[in-house]
């Protein structure tokens, strides 16, 4: 938990975790939602007592996000339940090792700046 609150992006290593572990792929789901739900409710307490305004969210927008949360949760359970464990867990892992990619590419390149760009 104290992951999830100190650092933005626990998502791929507690991915990981669970990935790892004995429990097959609708327990790392669901145990992985419910990590994410408590960890978002402790960012947005804890965060959200610090930034003025924070509650100033436009409602349609509030709104939009809670429509695809369930659209896309809706469309992952069909994708979930017709793979195996196995496809399950080759499928995460591919995913999370693209994703990391990006991210140390993207942060290389942002540490190295431009040419003629002050770091």
């Amino acid at each position: 938990m104290g992951l999830m609150l100190l650092t933005g992006v626990s998502g791929p290593l507690v991915d990981a975790f669970f990935l790892s572990s004995r429990l097959d792929r609708r327990e790392v789901v669901a145990t992985k939602a419910a990590c994410q739900v408590f960890g978002h409710g402790a960012k947005l307490a804890y965060f959200g007592s610090l930034v003025n305004g924070a509650a100033g969210v436009d409602p349609a927008l509030a709104a939009l996000a809670v429509a695809c949360s369930v659209l896309g949760t809706t469309a992952a359970r069909r994708l979930l339940e017709a793979m195996t464990d196995v496809q399950f867990r080759r499928w995460a892992n591919r995913l999370i090792t693209t994703i990391a990619c990006y991210y140390v590419v993207y942060g290389t390149v942002l540490l190295l700046g431009s040419p003629g760009e002050p770091p």
